[in-house]
């Protein structure tokens, strides 16, 4: 069996109406910077992450996925790991169907991450994030 280790928290996803307002509520009153932000070649922002210490938050467009979806206002939280395919392969072994097998993305953080998602018990949406 494959082993892995859990580091904490990557970070929780959050689908909001508005991401510019967003920004602006966890800057002014809850003291959050931008930790991470990435545009399309339009200019627009396909991503925003913004931290204080270790809570992070990915702001979602809720245009992309409705604040009350399936998943509600909380897309998905992403638990941070040292080894993702040594962690969907432990849990493939254990029976966890992937809805999202390992997927690179290289435009988040410095070096990328690679991330895969799946469900737990009630139906909420968890994602295995390893920031490269």
């Amino acid at each position: 069996m494959e082993k892995f280790n859990v580091l904490g928290f990557g970070h929780v996803g959050l689908s909001v109406r508005d991401v510019e307002v967003s920004r602006k509520f966890y800057e002014d009153m809850l003291g959050f910077s931008v930790v991470w932000e990435h545009f399309n070649e339009d200019g627009s922002r396909s991503l925003l992450f913004m931290g204080n210490q270790s809570c992070v938050i990915e702001f979602l467009d809720a245009k992309h996925d409705r604040v009350d979806g399936l998943n509600g206002p909380i897309n998905h939280l992403s638990i941070l790991v040292d080894d993702i395919e040594a962690a969907v392969a432990e849990l493939k072994s254990k029976g966890i169907v992937f809805e999202l097998d390992i997927t690179l993305d290289p435009n988040l953080y410095q070096n990328g991450e690679k991330f895969a998602i799946f469900r737990g018990p009630d139906g909420e949406r968890l994602q295995l994030e390893q920031i490269l």
